[in-house]
């Protein structure tokens, strides 16, 4: 997959001015925080090409997918949304590897997934060694990595997670963790117990790891990565499995997510959903096509391809929706016929055809 990477343009396209040295260099975690919230607020989450069969599977070379999602005013689903941060990460200089993982979010324990989402682990940039002068302010400190997630439609922070750590973290919508794992492990929270107080080693010490949210007082799994970096092949499998398979979520259901200051608005299928900071949400069921699209272009602002036939395949027009069920009447009676005469029931039976036995 080609790295060649207009860096300007995304910049431009996410509402950030180019960093200065000082920015990337010294206050590099400041800046991908800053990045992957400007990201998450104006490039939307959604699989639309999918939902319309649209040259598929999706490509994910650089090029493509920054005529799509930057020049192209549209957004991508998990691969597309963080390999395009991926390409951007490293025109800045961050280190970035990717590597693939397991959802476990609502999905039931011991019911492995395919690795069918994509995570970044993400390194600040280091002032280069063959600078001709030394940097003049405080490098941030080298290697320490974080994992980027902009593409798992809600659930996760904006926020990168530090990955050197199993230490509970503070983050923007509330408190997250990383946790080690055995490889093959499917449970949920992995062998290590906080609660218990058993050690918590730090979570790339093993073969996997899984990312926690706290939700109502109990950590609930998001999904489990593969401590390993993902290669292009692996990638473009998994890719061609999310867009083509008829068991992929993404090819049996319509999604769209986009933070919108502090609020999450979501549309799933037919249900278009926005949740407030203070936890309240509202839905509302769409059932029309022009409310759908309405909505695409104004909540998510997404700019629509010409060709839109199949964009309302998930929704329930209001004409196949359940009618409403009339009150209960009481049964009619039958009607009894009235008896034939003694003569005419004799003259029907002799009429009766013979059956053989």
């Amino acid at each position: 997959m080609s790295d060649f990477f207009d860096i300007d343009s995304y910049l431009n396209r996410i509402g950030l001015p180019a960093p200065t040295d000082e920015q990337r260099y010294q206050d590099g975690l400041i800046l991908l925080r800053d990045i992957m919230a400007a990201h998450s607020r104006t490039i939307p989450f959604e699989n639309l090409d999918i939902v319309l069969k649209r040259n598929l599977p999706v490509s994910l070379e650089s090029m493509e997918l920054e005529a799509k999602m930057v020049a192209g005013g549209r957004g991508g689903y998990c691969f597309e949304n963080n390999l395009l941060l991926c390409f951007a990460l490293r025109a800045l200089g961050f280190g970035v590897t990717p590597m693939l993982a397991r959802v476990r979010w609502n999905k039931p324990p011991g019911d492995p997934q395919p690795l069918g989402h994509l995570v970044l682990l993400v390194t600040l940039p280091q002032w280069p060694v063959s600078a001709a002068t030394p940097f003049s302010g405080q490098l941030s400190v080298a290697g320490t990595p974080y994992l980027a997630d902009v593409g798992f439609a809600g659930t996760n922070s904006i926020a990168p997670v530090a990955a050197a750590s199993a230490e509970v973290q503070q983050l923007p919508e509330g408190h997250f963790r990383l946790l080690s794992e055995p490889f093959g492990c499917t449970g949920s929270g992995g062998m290590y117990s906080a609660e218990l107080g058993q050690p918590l080693p730090p979570p790339l010490s093993d073969k996997q790891f899984v990312l926690q949210r706290q939700v109502r007082g109990t950590w609930r799994d998001l999904y489990m990565v593969r401590n390993e970096p993902a290669c292009d092949a692996d990638i473009s499998q998994a890719n061609w499995y999310n867009c083509t398979h008829p068991d992929a979520r993404f090819v049996s259901s319509f999604f769209v997510s986009r933070v919108v200051g502090d609020e999450r608005h979501h549309i799933v299928n037919g249900s278009y959903i926005f949740r407030k900071p203070d936890g309240s949400i509202n839905e509302e069921v769409v059932t029309s096509r022009a409310r759908l699209m309405l909505l695409l272009t104004s909540a998510f602002g997404i700019a629509l391809p010409d060709e839109t036939a199949y964009i309302d395949r998930f929704l329930q027009p209001p004409s196949e929706q359940p009618p409403e069920q009339p009150p209960e009447q009481p049964p009619e009676q039958p009607q009894q016929q009235p008896r034939p005469a003694p003569q005419a029931a004799r003259a029907q039976q002799k009429q009766k055809p013979r059956h053989a036995v």
